[in-house]
């Protein structure tokens, strides 16, 4: 194995190995704490806790910053090399909800289970299921282990470290950006931003993101009153539905609107919004394409993994990679109103409400999305259904020449693993937030080790891929030090 930053630097390497079993202990305890960011639970136990690893480490100013929400765990690590460069270590603490009764084990256990048992391949071995073992409390503190091991052997690390770690990523992130403008003369000395993730795949390859859309979240609201409904927004008996106006039939038409016969967003004006797509971006995009095409396992590993049967339409995964990158989407997280008991109740209901996530790439905005989508409503008679707009990101991107990337990529080389980057990603993260420091700071979602799941039921990884992301993270610190 051709691996030059293992061979310098063995004895961290070594100690990972040694210590291996014991990380994989410690990060299922990090898991069986809850830390829901949507209700609070657990959230101050998960920041002092997360707090005792940035501790570990030997920052003398780690603390929690207080926010109006949930706090965010900082710590600083500098580096005994002159010159050094500057690295955001984010991170997130917070968990996303669990319905405990989809589950195939308790989703607090961080139980160790044959991947079979999960209908998973049985290649995967071993694996870890928990909430949060793949977002991502488990990549975090597998790198937070790793960075301990190399301070343990060699009293140093290769470059300065900004430890952020939120507890309302889950959420939107409300709080950060104020955390980041309290902060912005440290991490503005920052030349780029790191995610840990487990991103390999079967086929032994890393998916390295370049670009992330952005994101609205947008509830839908209906209440009774003059316009129709009960005057105090509560239900009536079903009969008087043939002379009352129903909240939930008009939220349901309201979130109807939205989509066309093929469940793509029909938003009105959306088609006078410019995504701001480069010739780096497509060229990536057909390459991607053409070589899902020619790769008879793709639709299939994707499938079994994610435990579903056909993908939409009953087209190939490769159908569906462009608006998956460069697409505007709408998604209904849920509608919610009336009777939600086991049997029936005859009742019409006198309030409704239905939440909504929009996904956009690079040149759009939010907020013209959201006025748009108001309009949208008001064109249809639908004005009495109220529209929220509480939180979302912006898009971000990173150029793929950026040394964060490259950086990455020379890491899980010496791995024995190849890179797969993709110009755009369907999911939303704070990344655009560091970027907006005005300092060219390039961001990072990079790491070895397998898993999968997130937001979804039985979320799992690898139990080896704790080590593997350990390993990775060594040399890809000194990897990114060195460009």
């Amino acid at each position: 194995m051709d691996t030059t930053h293992r061979e310098q630097h063995r004895a961290a390497h070594a100690r990972i190995d040694s210590d291996e079993a014991d990380m994989v202990e410690e990060v299922r305890r990090y898991l069986r704490q809850p830390g829901f960011s949507d209700t609070g639970v657990g959230i101050l136990e998960s920041a002092e806790m997360t707090l005792s690893y940035i501790q570990r480490l030997g920052c003398e100013d780690a603390r929690l910053i207080a926010t109006p929400g949930h706090p965010v765990v900082y710590g600083t690590l500098r580096s005994k090399r002159p010159h050094a460069k500057t690295l955001i270590l984010y991170g997130l603490y917070d968990m996303t909800p669990v319905i405990a009764e989809e589950w195939s084990v308790d989703p607090l256990g961080a139980s160790i289970v044959d991947a079979s048992k999960l209908n998973l391949p049985s290649s995967l071995g071993e694996v870890i299921v928990s909430r949060a073992a793949h977002n991502h409390r488990g990549p975090t503190l597998s790198s937070l282990l790793a960075i301990e091991a190399l301070l343990k052997t060699e009293g140093d690390v290769p470059c300065n470290l900004i430890f952020l770690i939120e507890g309302e990523e889950e959420i939107g992130s409300p709080s950060l950006p104020g955390v980041i403008e309290q902060l912005r003369p440290v991490l503005s000395e920052a030349s780029a931003a790191w995610l840990p993730c487990m991103y390999e795949g079967a086929d032994q390859s890393m998916t390295l993101f370049r670009g992330f859309k952005g994101s609205l979240w947008a509830e839908l609201e209906c209440r009774g009153g003059d316009w129709g409904g009960t005057a105090d927004g509560r239900h009536l008996w079903a009969g008087h539905s043939v002379w009352i106006d129903s909240p939930l039939t008009q939220v349901v038409r309201a979130v109807a609107s939205f989509l066309d016969d093929q469940d793509r967003f029909c938003l009105d004006g959306l088609d006078s919004l410019n995504a701001d797509i480069t010739e780096e971006d497509r060229n990536q995009a057909r390459e991607l394409v053409a070589r899902h095409r020619l790769d008879p396992f793709a639709d299939r590993d994707m499938l079994q993994t994610l435990n579903v049967t056909r993908l939409r339409g009953g087209a190939d995964l490769a159908d569906h990679l462009e608006r998956f990158m460069f697409g505007v989407n709408v998604n209904i997280q849920g509608v919610h109103g009336g009777y939600e008991g086991p049997s029936f109740y005859t009742m019409l209901p006198g309030h409704a409400r239905a939440t909504l996530d929009v996904r956009f790439p690079v040149g759009m905005n939010g907020a013209d999305i959201a006025d748009m989508m108001r309009s949208h409503l008001d064109r249809r008679g639908l004005n009495n259904v109220t529209l929220r707009t509480p939180g979302g990101y912006p898009a971000a991107r990173t150029q793929a020449s950026d040394p964060i990337l490259q950086a990455a990529a020379n890491a899980a080389k010496e791995y024995g693993v190849r890179t797969n980057m993709w110009p755009m990603y369907n999911g939303a993260c704070p990344a655009s937030l560091f970027q907006e420091l005005g300092t060219g700071l390039g961001f990072s979602f990079a790491g070895l080790g397998q898993g999968e799941r997130p937001h979804a039921p039985d979320e799992f990884i690898r139990t080896d891929a704790i080590g593997q992301l350990a390993h990775f993270t060594i040399s890809y610190l000194h990897a990114w030090s060195e460009i």
